[in-house]
């Protein structure tokens, strides 16, 4: 998905978690461009980890689509469908979402998705237009 001669060799890959805005931001510095400080991003740089081998710090990845959310921190999400139905699942022994955890990790799943909600509040309310 991404090559650039004589910095970064093609045919390798990453199992670093990164999500769709951390490639605006990317590109911005990769550009020698900042973002406007009164619209900050949502992603981070990951120039530093493709081009410096610095490693990048742990976050919370979140997302949130027609009615789905989710949010990712290392080897667990959480997820909630259209229908409202909380889950969560660890990625390391069940990479399809298939054994929901909620019932035996509740504090777990609590913290999760007050995590959610607090990156939610902060953002533009979701629409899915007309």
């Amino acid at each position: 998905m991404l090559r650039r001669p004589a910095r970064i060799d093609g045919h390798q890959v990453s199992g670093l978690p990164v999500f769709s805005p951390d490639w605006t931001a990317t590109l911005l510095e990769l550009g020698g461009a900042r973002p406007d400080p009164a619209h900050p991003l949502d992603g981070v740089s990951l120039a530093g980890y493709l081009l410096r081998n610095e490693v990048p710090r742990e976050r919370d990845l979140f997302w949130r689509v027609r009615g789905e959310r989710a949010l990712r921190r290392g080897d667990w999400k959480y997820y909630r469908s259209k229908a409202g139905k909380d889950q969560l699942f660890r990625l390391a022994d069940d990479r399809r979402d298939q054994a929901d955890r909620a019932a035996a990790e509740p504090e777990l799943l609590a913290e999760l998705r007050a995590s959610w909600e607090r990156v939610d509040s902060g953002l533009l309310p979701y629409t899915t237009g007309s």
